[in-house]
């Protein structure tokens, strides 16, 4: 009988490593990973941006293509994550991604773009705490676009797809989608702003 108590605490104790070097991996390794694409993504982004490149502003991009920053000040003032075209898991384990066949920044339509709760560095963590006239920001080669937060997030099903409707062609709106609760995909979270001006960007950046 101590034999098989030993035995089922051992079996315990490897589990226990297991379980949480399971969730070391998702929420350090996952970061570091994405922190590390960012990195890459931000200076490709900049080279592009220095050098006119106008495929960054069309909707012809490559899968997995950095394209824009996407600014949140209400989530603090270093917070920003370069965005690339479309929301596979390798996309969305290293950056928000732009959900493909949705509007450009800026442009009549519906911008939307999807990103992780928890993982690939928590972009979208903190997302449900936005209130209406939060302001985001999504800077592309042709310039700054802002938006204003129009409601609270709402929580939608995963197969909802409302959210992405089209939306009157004098209307330029942004949509940012998340799972919940944060290790599920069970439900989204939604949030929605429409724009408000664009602002042109710094000479040289």
């Amino acid at each position: 009988m101590g034999r098989l108590f030993r035995i089922a605490g051992e079996l315990l104790v490897t589990c226990g490593v297991i379980v949480f070097g399971f969730l070391a991996y998702m929420y350090w390794g996952t970061a570091l990973q994405a922190s590390t694409a960012q990195r890459t993504y931000t200076s490709e982004l900049t080279r592009s941006w220095s050098a006119g490149n106008p495929l960054t502003a069309t909707a012809d991009l490559p899968i997995g293509t950095p394209f824009a920053l996407l600014r949140i000040p209400q989530f603090g003032r270093n917070w920003q994550f370069a965005v690339v075209q479309g929301t596979g898991r390798p996309q969305l384990a290293l950056a928000p991604g732009h959900v493909p066949g949705t509007a450009l920044p800026g442009q009549p339509g519906n911008f939307a773009v999807a990103a992780h709760r928890v993982t690939a560095g928590n972009p979208f963590w903190s997302l449900p705490t936005l209130h209406p006239g939060s302001i985001i920001e999504v800077e592309t080669i042709t310039g700054i676009y802002e938006y204003k937060v129009m409601s609270k997030a709402v929580r939608v099903s995963a197969g909802d797809l409302g959210p992405l409707a089209g939306v009157p062609a004098n209307r330029k709106l942004i949509t940012l989608i998340t799972c919940d609760p944060p290790w599920t995909g069970t439900s989204r979270v939604i949030v929605t702003g429409v724009f408000l001006r664009m602002l042109p960007r710094e000479p040289g950046t």
